[in-house]
Parts: structure tokens; sequence; C-alpha cells
């Protein structure tokens, strides 16, 4: 459409075109046969497309060829390039158009019989084929090869080759329920990468569609997360009788550039029955892909573009039904063949070893084989190791031996080949002797690097899936071809983010089948040739400095282990013993993370996050603020464990920040907690003084490790209890100490004083004559009198005793004030007057001018009412 829409400047006819998404100028669709002999015709067919923005007139499309042979691989290289011996041979020629406008195409065909090219014998020859304008200048060209077997009487070469086929992706997920893309939700799909992959690895018709059935009962995901399937899936054969009927799926399956969508079975294939391959499988993406059949999850969108809020977006994603059926067509698939498993995420082992993280490095194998069987439903040999990126150190060639290891998965840079070699080594290479738990011999399989370059060359684009089919039949050819002693095999691995177009991805597998020199042959079935026949064309075991420049840094990898740290403090309080954080923390010392710094930054930061919010689910709950109302009470403390599938034991610290003021006694310490679940732990409380303090409650793991930050409840003691009531009867002993003798002093003055025995007899006649004090004649108290005696007391006007404050003593003479009377109060200064002075005997002055102790003030006022009286008064 870009091209429709902006037409591209006009160039010469043999430029290349400038916009890189531009149609080629030539396109070559099939190249047949694969393999010519002498009885055959070569035929080549494809288009032409003018790519400029002028017309081009008197098209033509020829081929040109050498009557040679290549001498070796290198001269392939050379010639793809263009920059190589180019052959002068002329073949046949067509002329396709008289003109052709700007953006138009035109097919063309070109046909020859293979004895009129003059071929000389078995090899690979250069095949060149090329549009021209009328002026001779080339529109377009493409450099193939064509593989000649020879004449009839010619034996024919042959060599083993062997297929390791990857389903593997970088890791998807930061922690247990968040992808960092939906990458992997588009791969798994029918004409997604891994759907592709699997479709061709297994050489029979598979079904993508769901079906009927309920596919997370039929894998049994909804059983307990960890548990292995029940079964091993339907089988290659079940899966294949319970495929739709063409009718059925006929424009049933969405048709892509690549070829997705509906499957079809391979020309030669026959059944389950095909070339044997050998399954490297990744059990990190294994493990993705089941997350994301198993349960509802969150996706980042665009996780390294983080919005103003610092967070990236999430968006809530349901269960993959994708997922569900590619696991069920692979556990059918890859029961059949043999299954063989990187370290889990493909986890950086050579960096780990090197920053003495050995327990990662062991832990990304065991977790590698958990994840395969819990996945597939089957174990991963372990007899087969595969090194990141096929490259290995001594240290994880040890590690990798005494875990089973004897046959090693390697590229060719980890056992290079002598440079004075001419001709392509066996896949065989012997390796150093390491303690493994087997006898066997251990040894490299060695994929071919050039096949490898061969199958990672573009495949999806017009006419590019044939191009590189026919460089793999020239390579294999090529090394078919070479004189060499003995038989051989070579290992055709592809790289592990491999993305073929599906027509190359089926067409490489029939080709091994198909090719006269090539012969299948399962990985497994590969043994060390005994010494006296083994090549020796390869140097020892070796680690380039490219590989331990690209590790991961020990930088990065201490940011992981503060990650770590964390995780073992959450794991602490565990009842299981589980770890679910450890696959997380493999996927974070991924290679993947080599050459993506800022992803993975994100990554660790996304999987410490969720470390930090799953520990804090294990919490204290705030509690309202205690009040004690005595010297002793108990409060009750809520702990809650929010996580929804772990059971924790954790350990309460409770302790006062004044323990002289409030004191914490006896309870509960250690305690689990099931899943979901909440306990109350009753805490005994002792205030020794009234007031406000502050409890400090934290949770620890048994270690004494606080998982949580410290929880403060205020104490407030209002009451003291019995302290208090001691502390109050002693005060009223002291009030009673101090008052007692003052109250006796007065007693005796009032038994002591004159005219008791007269005020007694008055109490006698009381009893007689009246109710003492009610102001009856016959009645009165000791002091008393009738109503005309002015009694103390009763307001009479007409009283006169002294010291009884009678109204007319006052009018005549100034009264004395409180102070100036023993006592102070007006009741003891009226006492006093009773007792003729108001004073105690024995407190009197001896040296006073008054022996009787009276006021001089006192003196005249009763003189005065003795005058008046006629001493009645006295």
């Amino acid at each position: 459409m870009t091209t429709a829409l902006f037409p591209i400047p006009a160039t010469p006819a043999h430029a290349e075109p400038e916009n890189d998404g531009a149609a080629e100028p030539l396109v070559v669709e099939r190249v047949t046969p694969d393999a010519a002999d002498e009885d055959s015709t070569l035929r080549v067919t494809g288009e032409v497309t003018n790519t400029t923005s002028e017309s081009l007139h008197d098209v033509t499309v020829r081929i040109r060829y050498s009557r040679h042979p290549f001498s070796d691989r290198e001269e392939l290289d050379g010639f793809a390039s263009g920059q190589g011996w180019q052959p002068d041979a002329r073949g046949p020629d067509e002329d396709v158009t008289g003109e052709l406008s700007p953006g138009a195409g035109e097919g063309y065909s070109l046909s020859v019989p293979v004895e009129e090219l003059e071929l000389a014998s078995y090899g690979v020859y250069p095949l060149v084929v090329e549009a021209v304008d009328g002026d001779g200048s080339v529109v377009g060209a493409q450099h193939t090869f064509l593989p000649y077997t020879g004449g009839k009487d010619e034996d024919v070469p042959s060599v083993d080759i062997a297929w390791v086929w990857p389903l593997m992706a970088p890791p998807q997920r930061a922690d247990e329920d968040t992808f960092l893309s939906d990458d992997l939700h588009r791969a798994v799909t029918a004409d997604g990468r891994l759907g592709r992959l699997l479709a061709a690895g297994a050489q029979t018709p598979l079904s993508f569609e769901a079906g009927d059935g309920d596919l997370a009962e039929e894998l049994g995901l909804n059983e307990t997360p960890g548990d292995p399937p029940t079964d091993g899936g339907a089988t290659a054969e079940e899966t294949a009788e319970a495929l739709p009927t063409e009718e059925a799926t006929e424009g049933g399956e969405a048709d892509t550039e690549d070829g997705g969508g509906a499957q079809e079975e391979p020309e030669d294939a026959d059944g389950a029955e095909g070339v044997p391959v050998t399954w490297a499988v990744d059990p990190g993406t294994l493990d993705d892909i089941l997350r994301m059949a198993s349960a509802d999850h969150e996706v980042l969108e665009d996780a390294l573009t983080v919005p103003a809020e610092g967070e990236p977006v999430r968006h809530g994603t349901p269960v993959s039904e994708a997922a569900q059926v590619w696991l069920r067509e692979a556990r059918g698939v890859l029961a059949q063949e043999t299954v063989v498993a990187t370290p889990y995420a493909n986890s950086d082992l050579a960096s780990l070893l090197r920053n003495d993280m050995d327990a990662d490095a062991e832990a990304s194998l065991r977790v590698a084989q958990e994840a395969v069987l819990r996945t597939l439903g089957l174990e991963a040999d372990e007899t087969f190791a595969l090194p990141p990126n096929g490259l290995m150190d001594q240290s994880v060639y040890e590690l990798l031996a005494t875990h089973g290891a004897t046959r090693f998965l390697l590229d060719e840079r980890a056992v290079p080949t002598a440079s004075w070699a001419s001709t392509t080594p066996g896949a065989q290479a012997p390796l150093p002797e390491a303690e493994t738990e087997s006898d066997e011999e251990p040894f490299a399989l060695v994929s071919d690097s050039g096949i490898a370059d061969v199958l990672s060359m573009p495949t999806r684009g017009p006419g590019q899936s044939e191009l590189a089919l026919q460089r793999f039949a020239a390579e294999t050819a090529m090394i078919a071809g070479e004189d060499s002693a003995g038989d051989r095999v070579v290992v055709a691995s592809p790289d592990s983010g491999w993305n073929p177009g599906q027509e190359f991805a089926q067409g490489v597998l029939a080709a091994s089948d198909d090719l006269p020199w090539l012969s299948p042959k399962p990985l497994d079935s590969i043994e060390m040739p005994v010494p006296e026949e083994r090549e020796d064309v390869r140097g020892p075991l070796d680690y380039p400095d490219s590989a331990a420049e690209g590790e991961l840094s020990s930088t990065y990898l201490d940011q992981v282990q503060d990650v770590s740290r964390d995780v073992r403090l959450f794991n602490s309080i565990l009842v299981d013993d589980s770890d679910p954080f450890r696959p997380a923390l493999l996927r974070l010392e991924s290679v993947y993370w080599r050459e993506k710094e800022a992803l993975a930054g994100l990554t660790r930061s996304l999987v410490a996050e969720t470390v930090r919010d799953r520990t804090n689910d294990v919490r204290v709950i705030p509690g309202e603020p205690v009040t004690l109302a005595s010297r002793t009470g108990t409060t009750g403390i809520l702990v809650a464990n929010d996580l929804e599938d772990e059971a924790v034991f954790v350990h309460l610290s409770v302790f006062s920040e004044n323990s002289e003021r409030l004191s914490v006694g006896e309870y509960n310490h250690s305690f689990e907690i099931a899943p979901g679940a909440k306990t109350t732990v009753y805490v005994p409380l002792s205030a020794r003084i009234n007031g406000r303090t502050v409890l400090n409650v934290s949770l620890q793991n048994a270690e004494g490790e606080p998982i949580s930050q410290a929880t403060e409840i205020p104490v407030n003691a209002t009451g003291l209890g019995t302290q208090a009531l001691i502390i109050s009867g002693i005060g009223m002993l002291i009030l009673i100490a101090a008052l007692a003798p003052r109250a006796l002093r007065k007693w005796v003055r009032g038994r002591s004083r004159p005219g008791a025995p007269a005020e007694e007899a008055s109490a006698g006649e009381d009893q007689d004559g009246g109710a003492p004090g009610d102001g009856t004649p016959g009645g009165g108290t000791p002091g008393g009198g009738t109503p005309g005696d002015g009694a103390p007391g009763d307001g009479a006007p007409d009283s006169g005793t002294p010291g009884d404050g009678a109204p007319g003593e006052e009018d005549r003479g100034e009264r004395a004030s409180d102070d100036d009377v023993p006592g102070g109060s007006p009741e003891e200064t009226r006492e006093a007057g009773r007792d003729g002075g108001g004073q105690d005997p024995e407190d009197r002055d001896p040296d006073s001018p008054h022996p009787e102790g009276q006021d001089s003030a006192a003196v005249p006022e009763r003189d005065h009412a003795e005058r008046n009286t006629g001493g009645r008064g006295k």
C-alpha cells in the first residue's frame, strides 16, 4: 500500500529499491527438481516486477550458470553474496513483456533439459536467474544453486543428518501473573511462531481448533498447581483421528503471508512416520504457556513506556484458549520423540557460577525438569545437555555432567574445527573426563554452523522459502560430496529464536528424507566412534572471549541477589518449604537479558515489588487504642495471612516502649495461619503507673528476622486497682493519725471544764422532763437553758453568758476575731467562752497577767455582765 500511494523516485533499472518493504524486482518461486540428474528437466518459475517509477521495455528473464561445481563450502557463501565467483555460461531465456509499467508484475517460466547444460559430475553448481531490459540493464537477479547427482552409473555419496527442533522463547513473565507482552499469546496460535514449529516438526496434521470438550479438564489444569498432568495427553494418532474433516476445515483457518492457518501434511509424511526430530524445549517457555492456559493473568502494555504515574499499564487477560490447544497438541506430538531441555529460562550458567551463585545454577536444572514434567507429562532426557547458546566453560561442563549429562549439544565455536581441516568433520567430538553418574564417555554433538546459517535465512517473504531450500540442499550436498573417510553425521540445530515460514519449516524436513545424499537419523542413536576411528580435527573445549564478555554482569546479578534475599525472607515463613518465586528469579538470570538491559531492569523491579507485596500480605491488622481500667488487662492482636495458597508459620513480637510503665506478660509467640485466614493472639498487660505508652508489635520468622514493619498500639492506663486502694488507705491512716490527738484534746477539755456535773444533772433531768436540746422548760443540754436564758446557740436576746455570742455583748464591745481565739473557728470561740476563756489549763502561759488564761479584751465584758446580772452568769 505504501508503494502504491507513494511511488519510489526514479532509479536506474539495476538499482536496489530504496524501500526495504517493496517487492523484489525478481522473485524465484520454484526450482525443480531439488536434486537434478542427467534425465531431469530444470524448471525455474517466478515473477518479475517493475519496482521503479518508469516503464521498462523489452524485459527478458534468463539463466546464467557454470559447468563446473563449487570446490568447497566457502565458495557457496561468496557466490550467494554476489561477491565471489560468478558464472558466465548462458542457459535458457524468455521474453517476458514488451512494456512493464511501474508497479506491474509479470510471471515467467524457464525450462531446459539438464543434459543440455553439460554438467560435469556430482556436485553443486551456481545458478543465476536475472531479468534485463531492452538496454541490457539488469532489472533484478537471484543467486541460487543446482545440486546435481551425476549420471546413472555414478554413486551418490551420503551423510547422516540429525535434527534438533527448538520450541523456545525469551522469558515472558516477571512475576507469576504478569506477562511483559502478548508476544507469547500470538506465538501459540496456528499461524504463530511456536504454532508453526510444532505443526512442521510433528509432520502430521494437527488441529488448532478447541473443539467442544472442556480443555482445562482434559489437560488437568484444574488440578492442584505443581502436580504433573494425570496423563500424557492425546497421542499423535488420537489427535489425527480427532481432526475435523476436509469439508469442516475448508476455509476455516486464516491464511497469512507465511502459510499459517490450516496445516498441510508434508508431501511424503506418512502419519506419525517421518524424519526423526529431537525436541529442544525451554522449560521456562513451557511454564509460561501453561500459566496462560491455566488462569487469568495480566499483560503489560508496552512495558518500556512508563506513564507519568510511574507504573506500566496493565490489562487483565482471560485464560488463553490458544495456549490450551497448543498444549494439547504438544503433549501428543512430543510424547513420540526424544525431548531435551535447556536450563530453566536458559539461565546464564557461566555467569552464575562465576559470581558464586552455584545454588541458582543448580536450581535452574532442577526446576527445568519439574517444569517439563508438569507441562508435558513426560520427563526430558537428562543424558542430553543444552548449555545456553551452545557454549560452556569448564565449570558449566562439570555442573551439567554431575547432573547426568553425557551428550552435550554445542555450537561449533565451543569445539572449533582445526584451521587445516579441508572437510566438514562429523558432529561427535570428545570432551575432557568429568564426574558423571554414568559410565558412558561424555562427548559433544556439534551443530553445523553452515546449516544453522541457512536455517536462519529469511523465509517468510515471496520466493524466500524456495531460495533457502535450494541453499539447504546445496550445503548438505557439498558436505556429502566431500572426500572424507568413514560415515559422518551432521546435526542441524536452528537458533533458539528460529522463526521460519511454514513452507520452509516443512520443506527442510521433507528434503532431509527426499534428497538422495541425506539419511535422517535420531539424535539419541548417535554414538562416539571408537578411538581408532575418530577424526582428530577438532580442538579442545573452548569458551570464546566474546562469550565471557557478554555474560550477565556482576552488577546486574548483585541486584538480582537483592531480590533473592527478599525472596528468602518470604520463604522462611512458608509452612511447606515451598519456593514460589524461584522460577521468577531464574527468569531474571536468563541469557536473554544480556542485550536487554532496560527490560531486564523493569522486570527485576516488578518481581521485587511483588515479593514485597506478598510478604506484606502476612500482617498485623492495626486495632483501636487500648485502655486499661485496672492494673492488669488483656488485649487481642489480630494477625492475617492474605496469601491465597500458602500457609505460614510466624513469630509474634510484642514489647512495651516503656517497660517501667507497662509490662507484657506471657502469650503465644509462634503459630501457623492457614491460607486466607486470620488469628487473634491474646497478650496480657500490666500497668505500674497511670498514663499513656505504646506497644510495638511485629512479625518475625523462626530466626527472629522481621518480616513486616512494626505496628504501634497506644495503651492508656486509667485505674490503679489494688495498688491504688493501698495508696489511698495509707493516706487515710496518715490523715487519721494527724487529726486524732486534736480531737482527743477537745474531748478532754469538754469533760474537764467547770459546770460539767451540773450539765450531767441537767442531762438526767432531761431524761425525766424533756428531750435534750428541745428548748422546753424541762429540757436542755449542757450549757443550755430556758428560752429566756440565752443559752449558747439558741439565739435568745437575753443571753449574756460570756462567750455565748449574745447580741447585747456584741453591741457593747468589740468581738474577738477568729485568729485571737484558740482553735480559730467560731465554734471553737463559743466553746472557749463556755470553758471560761477557751484555753486548756495546761496550755496557759504562767507569765500571763490573767492567770485564768483569759484574753484581756474578754475580762471587761465578763465583769460588766456580772454587774448587770448580779452574778447570774458566773
